[in-house]
Formats: C-alpha cells, structure tokens, sequence
C-alpha cells in the first residue's frame, strides 16, 4: 500500500537538503497525494526534527510531516547523484551526507511507527542499500522493495 505508486526518482541533482527535499515533494504533490502546503511544512519539521541517519556506508533522511498535509499514504524515495547535508537525527550537532530520502506521507498518524520499522530493517542490509544506490529504474525499484519485504 505505501509504495503501490512507485514514486520514485533516480541519481538527482539536488545542491541541498531543502532542494532534495522539494524534489521528492513535487513528486508527491504531482500525483495527488499530499497537499500544496505539505512541502513547507516538512522543511520546517526538518529544521526542528532533523531526519538525517548514518546507515553505515550510506547516508538516508526521512523526512515527513503530519497527517493533515496528507491526503493518502504514500512513501516517496530519491537517490541524490551527490550527497547533501541533512541534520542528524539523534545528534543536531553533526552533519549526515545524505544519499537515499524516503518522503514519508502518512494520511493516518498511527501507519508511520511500523513504516519506520520496516525502513530501519532495510537501511540495517547494506547491500540492499547499495542496490538502492545504484539503481535507476521502477523495476529494480519495485524489486528492492520486494526483496526488502516492503511490498
């Protein structure tokens, strides 16, 4: 259900977190599934609740927002050409070169908590995250998310 529409871009030239960040928004917004309001209000989330996660060999953001900026589930993924510094989840202090964002939209608060677990599990299998890296098509998209039991 959160991935059905394959919403997702490819080796992105983004120069910031907040360009990244717009980039996977516009995608959202394009296809109805998130209000026009919902890509300010996860750049401001992400100044005070930074999403950024040192994932081993790859850099990964979660960036989202509440459920009233929503108007159906959906999780969004971009690969950066480049990495951009995103703030560290657990340490504002430190930067994270982030490579793979997963704009999470969720239209029900309670659907985040077990989409996060379920993302933690595959950024924790560093080779499905270098799958990830490399990949450039839907395909190879839809078959990591199989293989990461997502769909």
């Amino acid at each position: 259900m959160l991935f059905d529409e394959k919403v997702a871009k490819f080796k992105v030239n983004a120069d910031s977190k907040e360009s990244a960040i717009k980039i996977a928004a516009d995608e959202l917004y394009k296809r109805g599934i998130v209000k026009e309001t919902f890509f300010e209000n996860v750049v401001k989330r992400e100044k005070e609740f930074p999403t950024g996660l040192h994932t081993g060999k790859y850099g990964v953001a979660i960036p989202h927002t509440d459920s009233e900026f929503v108007d159906r589930s959906q999780v969004g993924f971009i690969s950066l050409d480049k990495p951009v510094k995103f703030k560290n989840m657990g340490n504002t202090a430190e930067d994270v070169d982030v490579t793979h964002i997963f704009m999470i939209a969720m239209a029900q608060p309670h659907e985040q908590a077990d989409t996060l677990m379920k993302l933690m599990e595959m950024f924790s299998n560093e080779g499905l995250m270098g799958k990830l890296y490399t990949c450039r098509t839907n395909e190879e998209y839809e078959n990591i998310l199989r293989e990461s039991n997502l769909i």
